[in-house]
């Protein structure tokens, strides 16, 4: 801190030098013109003796200096307060940055203008804010996962070691109990690998030289999904036209795989989850719908933001992480695509869109 603030006292000096330099060079030539100038006028005046002449040179010259002298004091002490007051959003920008360098969080710079120091200030500000948040939803989804990890590690080693000492016996329903533990461990290894894959996702562009078929790749996804969808006695109906489009293939899976995630751990009635897609004008459109509890519409668009999670208790499993939905929303921005969801009672379809054409 010290260091920066003798660079900022630094350069206020040497931008205080060079403009006294200017303005005493603006000031000293313009005198110097004045004193010129009268000089002579008064020269080609007839009845002025040369004492009355030298006498009037001379008086002006000390005015000339003393104006000019007063003049260079003024100016320099105001561009320097002046620059000051310029710099000092900056010196408060530099130290705020080296607060978040140091991990700790910064205040919030106050600087109130409209201008570019002004803009950078408040585009600086609500980075912090954004930062902020995130670091906070971070938390505590690590404390989340910490401490729905150390559940099902507890009851895995309870049931080793008994199993192992011979106070319990190996039969089928201690291995499925065991297996129901290990899936619960997987679920939660997947979550931080969603939430790895979304950062990674935010920070790479699409190559969109694939031409392939969306049909296919709906029925692809449909397939891996068809085993989960039959454990739950749920009907899955596929109905899609084929088109082919420029699109990223694993990207576009990805999304569908979300969204069929999604639809398996919300569903809770007998009626098929449909899968539609179809072209429309320039554009191809995938709805996939199911019957589940009524999105309220204020949390439609919330979905669709990281961690955000809707109430566990409507999820056949604890609710999803949050991650998924942000995941295809992303790249089906990437796409230059919309994603969005419609829900009419009790029937909730959720839907994108993507260029067909790049």
């Amino acid at each position: 801190m010290f260091r920066n603030n003798r660079f900022i006292k630094g350069l206020l000096f040497q931008l205080t030098f060079i403009n006294i330099l200017m303005i005493t060079l603006a000031i000293g030539l313009s005198s110097w013109a004045i004193y010129e100038t009268a000089c002579f006028l008064v020269d080609s005046m007839n009845g002025i003796d040369s004492e009355t002449q030298a006498r009037f040179e001379a008086l002006l010259l000390e005015y000339l200096i003393a104006f000019t002298v007063l003049a260079i004091v003024i100016g320099g002490l105001l561009h320097y307060y002046l620059t000051r007051n310029m710099t000092r959003p900056i010196r408060d920008l530099i130290q705020s940055t080296q607060t978040l360098r140091a991990g700790q969080e910064p205040e919030k710079v106050h600087y109130q203008a409209n201008n570019e120091v002004g803009e950078l200030i408040e585009q600086y500000n609500r980075l912090i804010n954004q930062l902020k948040q995130h670091d906070d939803v971070r938390n505590k989804m690590i404390s989340d996962l910490s401490h729905e990890l150390r559940t099902p590690v507890s009851n895995l080693n309870g049931y080793l070691y008994a199993m192992q000492s011979g106070d319990l016996e190996a039969n089928q329903d201690t291995l499925h109990a065991l297996y129901l533990e290990s899936q619960r461990l997987k679920d939660l290894i997947e979550q931080v690998d969603q939430l790895k894959t979304l950062d990674y996702i935010s920070t790479q562009s699409f190559n969109y030289d694939a031409n392939v078929d969306i049909a296919e790749i709906i029925h692809q996804s449909t397939a891996l999904f068809e085993w989960r969808f039959n454990q739950y006695y749920i009907p899955l109906s596929v109905d899609v036209v084929a088109q082919h489009a420029d699109i990223q293939p694993e990207g576009i899976q990805q999304v569908i795989n979300n969204l069929l995630d999604n639809a398996l751990n919300y569903h809770d009635h007998v009626t098929p989850v449909t899968v539609e897609g179809f072209p429309e004008d320039d554009h191809y459109t995938v709805r996939i719908t199911s019957e589940s509890n009524a999105i309220p519409e204020e949390e439609r668009e919330k979905i669709f933001e990281r961690f955000y999670r809707l109430d566990p208790s409507r999820s056949r499993e604890s609710g999803g992480n949050g991650l998924g939905l942000a995941i295809a929303k992303e790249i089906i921005e990437r796409h230059q695509g919309k994603i969005g969801v419609t829900s009419h009672g009790n029937r909730n379809t959720f839907w994108f869109t993507i260029p067909i054409h790049k």
